[in-house]
């Protein structure tokens, strides 16, 4: 658990956000014993976890926790025979009920979350679950550094939300990405949008990535996706789709023209599509000449090229430093690589 934070605290800031909430939807209608009875089940539930292995900053609150639900079991049960019965129930039998219930669905919670986390390959985060997970707050943001050994630094806040007992949803991540120039870029991505931190670091490179998505028609198709880049338009989207290829965007034949053009058939190989797709930027090595990048550009409808040096460059640049020297034949020009970017992320915790 977080130790900077009390579970005890934030129990009683859950219950006052619960008690606006049904307030705001009862009205006039409200009963109050009926209140009376939600918020003392709701703060003994709380007290049976909060009690298990209290730091110094829940004592304080749990003392006054105990006493308001004293209070309510008085006004409740005014019998006190039948006060008492009430109170041997809770201590004997519906502690052992709610601590094994919660302890279930928190397991399972765990388990779910840490699997997301990894699919999205945010894996390294999941380690961390256990420490800053206290299941009081209604919502936890996990912040995480990240170095790239390209030079750039990329900082995440991975944002969590509270749906019931002992149960967590990812609501998003928020990445930014500060550049070697000092520039930097960031995005919001939710789970819904699919994106892993492979494709969302591209994606704040510049590059766009080719993602399924299901349409209101229900039919799946292959849609372009890339960050987008408004400036102060904070009411815009994060992020721009485009139908790409239903709009005349064809990768693999853009590949293959070029490819002719610069008599260079590594160009067009599979490993390049499947590469550009993900939204890299991939390097053709060339014997006897200066390597150099590619990167699709579906909302431009064209292929953006780089030089050994990642700057971009025309296409008839790049015919120019290939053409005057005559090479060898065409399917032994060039060699693909392609940047092994899990080798660049060291993830750490940072609060």
């Amino acid at each position: 658990m977080d130790p900077g934070i009390s579970r005890a605290e934030q129990l009683y800031l859950a219950w006052e956000d619960r008690q606006k909430s049904l307030t705001g939807l009862m009205g006039a209608g409200l009963d109050e014993q009926k209140m009376r009875q939600l918020k003392y089940q709701f703060l003994s539930e709380g007290l049976f976890r909060v009690s298990l292995r209290p730091t110094e900053m829940d004592r304080l609150y749990i003392q006054v926790l105990r006493f308001v639900t004293t209070k309510l079991r008085r006004q409740l049960y005014p019998n006190r025979v039948l006060r008492a019965l009430v109170r041997l129930k809770g201590v004997v039998y519906d502690r052992g009920v709610h601590l094994r219930r919660f302890a279930r669905a928190r397991e399972e919670n765990m388990y779910s979350l840490k699997s997301e986390l990894s699919s999205l390959g945010l894996g390294g985060i999941g380690v961390k679950l256990e420490e800053r997970l206290d299941y009081e707050r209604q919502s936890v943001i996990l912040e995480v550094a990240s170095g790239l050994n390209t030079g750039e630094k990329l900082s995440l806040q991975v944002s969590l939300e509270k749906e019931d007992l002992g149960n967590y949803r990812l609501t998003g991540v928020n990445a930014q990405l500060l550049m070697e120039d000092g520039s930097k870029r960031d995005c919001f991505f939710s789970p819904a949008s699919g994106i892993n931190l492979t494709e969302a670091i591209n994606l704040l490179r510049g590059g766009s990535v080719l993602k399924n998505y299901q349409g209101l028609d229900g039919k799946w198709e292959k849609t372009w996706v890339r960050v987008n880049d408004t400036g102060k338009d904070f009411s815009a989207s994060p992020l721009l789709f485009s139908a790409g290829i239903g709009q005349g965007y064809d990768l693999k034949k853009q590949l293959l023209d070029h490819a002719i053009a610069l008599e260079c058939y590594a160009i067009s190989a599979d490993r390049v599509l499947r590469g550009l797709e993900q939204g890299n930027r991939m390097e053709i090595a060339v014997p006897d000449r200066d390597k150099f990048y590619i990167r699709a550009g579906p909302f431009e409808n064209r292929l953006e090229f780089f030089d050994s040096a990642k700057k971009e460059i025309g296409f008839e640049q790049l015919k120019e430093m290939f053409l005057p020297v005559k090479l060898q034949p065409s399917f032994e020009l060039g060699k693909v690589k392609e940047l092994d970017q899990s080798k660049e992320l060291v993830l750490g915790i940072s609060r």
